[in-house]
């Protein structure tokens, strides 16, 4: 689950901190815009247009590479993301980055070395009226372990954040191949001290918006809109997978979320009439505690990952098939299982400019037996990358299943590489479990019967251009919601 703050006009309105940036897509407040903003006018500006004369990509690999009169030659050769230039092939890297934009630099470039770091940070400072004022920082760190054209690049996402309303934000997520891609490692460790909106659960109408008898209590009172909470959470998520033949892993992975300090802060029983959350009912009525609860497992893993980048794929496929169980005996509040499906493919447009590309992405996961804490429960944008749902901030729509679709073009603007961009469409469904108490019988909602869609376009500037990490601002419509989010590396 990834923290979020978002610009946001319509219907709802942000508490906290949305979704990341170093790859993990979070909100941009208005300070981290009016920069992003600054470096898109001095990107647009004639020196950007003087650097974008030449028309092809330089690699000094083109001295060396196979002869070739077009581009086509050297993917039928070589496979897709190898170009022509000066009559050579070799593998695509953009000519022009923002350091060699603002250093004055366009030479050619050596292709990428192994063991070497190659970062990306990008300074977090704004403000928010929930939050207070906040500084921090967001960086892309990525290195080959091992020689780069047997090895995938590998890449670390690093969050730090701090707020005078004393929130702190400790994040880390990790995509790690060894030499040959022998072994490939997912991490996603975070600690926050947080606070955020929840809306209910599944993408019809909350339970709670309606008022309901309760014995000895009466009826409650209707909720509409947020329902503002805060919690700390530490979580530790280590997948561990080996390649067993080509490009298929075999493996498993240790998962510890503990959530704590929760307060509900528009759960009111003393009124009159009583304010009952969808946190609280939904935790009393599943017999978890509502201030603190544990959801520890393991799971078996197998995925196949054939994409050329971890950071910005110009091609493959990636399909990650997980099953989980959560016994109490590993400390777990209550014993559960799910299970999780994560699919993408990437399509090149173009043999000359390989980052022209058409992505999609297809998110499944759900509760299979047993139940778990509402704030465990899948949610837009808690994903592990905490890029899911652009257009709705993060928490917006949680359940106890969802699936969630996203289909992403993404295309060079300027012919040396340094300026891009990308339209993209999403949709998402989450579902809810009936509830029956009192007098009170609510049938489930069901996947698909309620469906919330979302589109947007952003802009692209190349951070550092060996690694393929761009700086990505975005802004996104859903339904009476908008937001913007500025972020290190493609969003999935």
């Amino acid at each position: 689950m990834n923290p979020k703050a978002t610009t946001q006009t319509g219907t709802e309105r942000p508490r906290a901190l949305a979704r990341s940036m170093a790859g993990t897509g979070r909100s941009v407040r208005p300070a981290r815009l009016l920069v992003a903003l600054s470096w898109l006018a001095l990107v647009a500006g004639p020196g950007a247009a003087a650097a974008a004369e030449p028309p092809s990509p330089l690699s000094a690999a083109a001295t060396t590479g196979p002869t070739c009169t077009d581009s086509r030659e050297c993917v039928l050769g070589l496979g897709y993301g190898n170009v022509c230039v000066d009559s050579r092939c070799a593998p695509y890297i953009d000519r022009t980055d923002i350091i060699d934009f603002f250093t004055g630099k366009d030479a050619r470039t050596p292709p990428p070395q192994a063991f070497k770091l190659y970062p990306s940070i990008i300074p977090a400072v704004g403000y928010n009226p929930a939050l207070g004022f906040l500084i921090g920082l967001v960086g892309k760190f990525a290195m080959y372990f091992g020689d780069p054209a047997t090895t995938t690049i590998s890449n670390a996402s690093v969050l730090v954040l701090l707020t005078t309303n004393s929130q702190l934000v400790v994040q880390i997520g990790t995509t790690v191949l060894a030499a040959d891609d022998e072994w490939e490692l997912q991490g996603d460790w975070r600690f926050l001290l947080y606070n955020q909106d929840t809306y209910g659960l599944g993408t019809g109408t909350p339970l709670v918006s309606n008022s309901f008898s309760i014995d000895g209590w009466g009826n409650t009172e209707p909720i509409n809109g947020a329902q503002p909470m805060k919690f700390d959470l530490l979580r530790f998520e280590e997948t561990v997978l080996k390649k067993t033949w080509g490009k298929l892993y075999l493996g498993g992975s240790f998962r510890y979320n503990r959530y704590f300090g929760i307060v509900d802060e528009a759960l009111d029983l003393s009124a009159s009439p009583p304010i009952v959350t969808s946190h609280y009912a939904y935790s009393v009525y599943y017999g978890f505690n509502p201030t603190d609860y544990t959801l520890s497992g393991v799971s078996a893993d197998i995925l196949y990952d054939s994409r050329d980048s971890t950071i910005n794929a110009y091609k493959g496929y990636y399909a990650h098939l997980a099953v989980a169980g959560f016994p109490t005996w590993l400390g777990s509040s209550q014993g559960s299982s799910s299970a999780l499906a994560d699919l993408r493919t990437y399509i090149g447009l173009s043999d000359d400019v390989p980052r022209n590309v058409l992505a999609f992405w297809i998110l499944a996961s759900g509760i299979m037996g047993g139940h778990q804490p509402y704030l465990v429960l899948p949610s837009v944008g808690w994903d592990a990358a905490g890029t899911t749902g652009r257009g709705y901030i993060q928490g917006r729509f949680r359940g106890t299943a969802e699936v969630y679709a996203e289909a992403e073009w993404r295309f060079r603007i300027t012919d040396n590489g340094l300026l891009g961009g990308a339209v993209f469409a999403n949709a998402e469904t989450f579902s809810r479990p009936a509830f029956s108490y009192s007098n009170v019988n609510e049938p489930a909602t069901n996947l698909f019967q309620y469906v919330k869609p979302a589109a947007g376009f952003g802009a692209r500037i190349m951070l550092t251009k060996e690694s393929r990490t761009n700086l990505r601002l975005d802004f996104a419509w859903g339904q009476d919601s908008f937001c913007i989010y500025l972020g290190a590396g493609e969003a999935f």
